[in-house]
C-alpha cells in the first residue's frame, strides 16, 4: 500500500527523554526540557513541540516523559510520548 512510501519520505523520528515544562492544550503544543537527541546531534534543551489533544491529555507539568518526535522543517511534532 502506499502508506510505506509515505512514511519512507517523511524525516525520520527521533527518540529523547525528558520533562513537561509547559502545557498548551488549546494551542496543541507541549513545552519539553530533553535531554540530547543523539540522532539529531542535539544538545540538551528546553523546546516545544506541537502535540495532538489526545496526546496532551494524561500529562502535566512536572511529568518525566519518554517520546518520539519528528522534525518538518524547524517545528517539531510529537508521535508518541508517555510517562516514564
Amino acid at each position: 500500500d502506499g502508506m510505506d512510501m509515505k512514511e519512507a519520505q517523511a524525516a525520520p523520528a527521533a527518540h529523547a527523554e525528558g520533562m513537561v515544562k509547559a502545557i498548551d492544550a488549546q494551542g496543541g503544543k507541549v513545552t519539553l526540557m530533553h535531554g540530547p537527541v543523539a540522532a539529531l546531534k542535539w544538545p540538551a534543551m528546553t523546546m516545544g513541540f506541537k502535540a495532538t489533544a489526545q496526546q496532551l491529555e494524561k500529562l502535566k507539568v512536572g511529568d518525566k516523559v519518554a517520546f518520539d518526535f519528528r522534525m518538518d522543517g524547524s517545528s517539531a511534532t510529537i508521535i508518541d510520548i508517555r510517562k516514564e
